[in-house]
C-alpha cells in the first residue's frame, strides 16, 4: 500500500505530466516507476518497446533539486535525446566522441555551475577521470541507466564497461534507475547485482502485444519477397493508410535494393543504414518522424529512440540473429495500440549473415591473441631506428582491441574505447584521433574467457531465433516465455500459426 508521501508524489507526478508533457496519464509502469525514484529508491524498469521508458527519467528531472545522469550506450542517438529533451524546457546536453571539442568543454563548464538538467554520456565516458572529478562535485539527483540489459553478460548487447560503474555509486549518493525493454528474469538478477541496487523497486509489465500479428513466411528468392511486401501493403486495410511501414534488412547493400525494388513497384521510401553520413540520417529520421516519409528500409541501426505510434507493419526481410532484437524491432508495430502486423521472411541461407555477424563480433580467441602479440611486438621494437607503427582500431579488428580491452590486457583512451564500443556495421569513418598514447598494454594475461562464454550465448541466442521460425506452435506464446513470462493461454489467435490472416501463407 502507498504510503501518504508517495500519494503525494504521485500527484505531483501527475501534474508534471500534464503540464510538462500534456498527457492525461501514464502508461501501464510509468507512475510506479517514477514514484519509486522519486522517493530515493533503486529502481529496476522494464517495459516494452514503445512503453515510455524516456519519460520515467525525463519527468523526474523537471521534480529533482540536481542533475539528472543518464547513461546510455547509444551515443549516435544523444543527439536526438538532448533535442527532445530541450523542446520540453530541460537543460540537456551530451558527452561524447562525436560531439566538437569546444561543445565538449562549454558542455563541462554548465555541469560545474549547475546549470544542466539532464546530461547523456556512454559508461566509456564515464571511465574519463576528468568527468568524474567533475561529477564527484556536483549535485545528482538521479543515475539512470537507459538500455541497462547491456550490463549484462546473459544479455544480447552487452557492454562490460557498464559493469565497472560500481565506483561511480561510491562518490555519487544518488538512486538508480535502471530501463529496459528486453530482459529476461536472469538478466534483471544480474542487472541488480552487477549495479549494487539496494533491495530495488522492480517494475515489469507484460510484453504481451496482442495487437501485433505474428507472422513468419518462407520464400526463397528475393524477388518473391518484394512481391509478397508489395501485395500486403497495396491489400492492407484502409485504416492503414497514411500510416508508417518500416521493412529491417541485414545489410546496407540489401537496405539499397530493397529500397530500389520496392520503389521500382510504386512503394516509396527512404534508406537507412549506418554507413550514411551523419546528417543523411539524421534527415531520414526527421522525415520519418514528421511523416514527410512513411516508408523506411533499413538496418537494425535504425529504430533506438523511434517512437512514432503509427507503424502499421514492420517486415522483416530476413531475421536478426537473437529474438531479444527482434521483439525490439517487430515491436515497433502498432504503439498506438491499433491492430498492426510484424511479418519476418525466412530461408535456410539466410543464417549466413547473422552467423557471420556473430564470428565477426565475437571472434575466436586464438585470432584475438594474434593481435596481442603483434602489439607486443611492435612495442619491443619501438627503440629501433625505423619501429613499426603501434596498430589502432579499423574496420577489420575492431572486436579484436574491444575483447583485448575488455580482457585487461591493454587500455584505450576513453574517447578512443568510446569509439570501439559503439563501433556500428557499415561504418566507413575512422578512429577519432587522441593525444598521447591511444593504445596502452597493461603487460597482463588476457583473460577470455568471457569472450568464449559470449560466444557460447551468441550461439544460443541464434538457436532460439531459428526455433522460433521453424516452430510450428503458437508463435506469441513462444516469445513471451522466451522473454520469462508465461500466458494463459494456448492459442493466441493472433498469430499465423493460429490465425490466418494478412493474406499471407507460411
Amino acid at each position: 500500500m502507498a504510503t501518504k508521501d508517495q500519494r503525494s508524489l504521485a500527484r505531483a507526478a501527475r501534474a508534471t505530466l500534464r503540464a510538462k508533457f500534456g498527457f492525461d496519464g501514464f502508461r501501464p509502469g510509468q507512475e510506479r516507476l517514477i514514484v519509486s525514484v522519486l522517493s530515493g529508491n533503486d529502481t529496476l524498469g522494464v517495459l516494452p518497446t514503445g512503453g515510455g521508458k524516456t519519460l520515467c527519467y525525463q519527468l523526474p528531472a523537471f521534480m529533482s533539486n540536481g542533475l539528472v545522469l543518464v547513461v546510455s550506450p547509444l551515443i549516435s542517438l544523444m543527439k536526438d535525446q538532448v533535442d527532445r529533451a530541450r523542446r520540453i524546457g530541460l537543460r540537456a546536453a551530451s558527452l561524447t566522441s562525436q560531439d566538437p571539442k569546444d561543445a565538449q568543454q562549454g558542455h563541462e563548464r554548465r555541469l560545474r555551475q549547475g546549470r544542466l538538467d539532464l546530461l547523456f554520456c556512454s559508461p566509456e565516458r564515464l571511465e574519463a577521470r576528468r568527468l568524474r572529478d567533475i561529477l564527484r562535485r556536483t549535485r545528482v539527483s538521479l543515475i539512470t541507466i537507459d538500455e541497462a540489459h547491456c550490463i549484462s553478460e546473459w544479455g544480447h548487447e552487452f557492454r562490460p564497461a557498464f559493469r565497472r560503474m560500481l565506483p561511480l555509486r561510491e562518490i555519487i549518493a544518488a538512486p538508480v534507475l535502471a530501463v529496459t525493454a528486453t530482459a529476461t528474469p536472469a538478466v534483471r538478477d544480474d542487472i541488480a547485482r552487477v549495479l549494487g541496487m539496494n533491495n530495488p523497486v522492480r517494475v515489469v509489465t507484460s510484453f504481451d502485444r496482442p495487437n501485433i500479428r505474428w507472422v513468419v513466411t518462407r520464400r526463397n528468392s528475393g524477388a518473391e519477397r518484394i512481391r509478397a511486401m508489395v501485395r500486403l501493403v497495396r491489400r492492407a486495410p484502409p485504416e492503414c493508410a497514411g500510416r508508417a511501414l518500416i521493412v529491417y534488412a541485414p545489410t546496407r547493400r540489401l537496405v539499397v535494393s530493397v529500397r530500389r525494388a520496392l520503389a521500382g513497384r510504386g512503394v516509396i521510401g527512404d534508406a537507412y543504414h549506418a554507413a550514411l553520413p551523419g546528417e543523411e540520417r539524421q534527415a531520414v529520421q526527421e522525415r520519418f518522424m514528421s511523416g514527410a516519409s512513411n516508408v523506411v528500409v533499413a538496418t537494425c541501426a535504425f529504430g533506438m529512440g523511434i517512437d512514432r505510434g503509427d507503424v502499421w507493419a514492420v517486415f522483416h526481410y530476413a531475421f536478426p540473429g537473437s529474438l531479444e532484437s527482434y521483439y525490439q524491432e517487430a515491436g515497433r508495430a502498432g504503439r498506438d495500440g491499433t491492430d498492426s502486423l510484424a511479418l519476418g521472411f525466412v530461408h535456410r541461407h539466410d543464417w549466413r549473415v547473422p552467423e557471420a555477424f556473430l564470428e565477426r563480433a565475437y571472434p575466436r580467441p586464438r585470432d584475438v591473441l594474434a593481435l596481442l602479440r603483434r602489439l607486443r611486438a611492435t612495442r619491443r621494437a619501438r627503440s629501433g631506428v625505423s619501429a613499426p607503427r603501434i596498430p589502432v582500431p579499423d574496420a577489420g579488428n575492431v572486436a579484436h582491441f574491444k575483447w583485448l580491452m575488455r580482457s585487461g590486457a591493454l587500455r584505450l583512451d576513453p574517447v578512443l574505447a568510446e569509439w570501439v564500443e559503439n563501433w556500428p556495421d557499415g561504418e566507413t569513418e575512422g578512429p577519432p584521433r587522441v593525444r598521447g598514447r591511444p593504445v596502452v598494454l597493461t603487460g597482463g594475461s588476457p583473460d577470455l574467457g568471457p569472450l568464449e562464454a559470449a560466444r557460447r550465448q551468441a550461439v544460443d541466442r541464434l538457436r532460439a531465433m531459428k526455433h522460433y521460425c521453424g516452430r510450428r506452435k503458437c508463435r506469441r506464446m513462444a516469445l513471451l516465455r522466451y522473454l520469462g513470462e508465461v500466458p494463459g493461454w494456448r492459442s493466441c489467435g493472433s498469430c499465423d500459426r493460429c490465425e490466418r490472416r494478412w493474406g499471407v501463407q507460411s
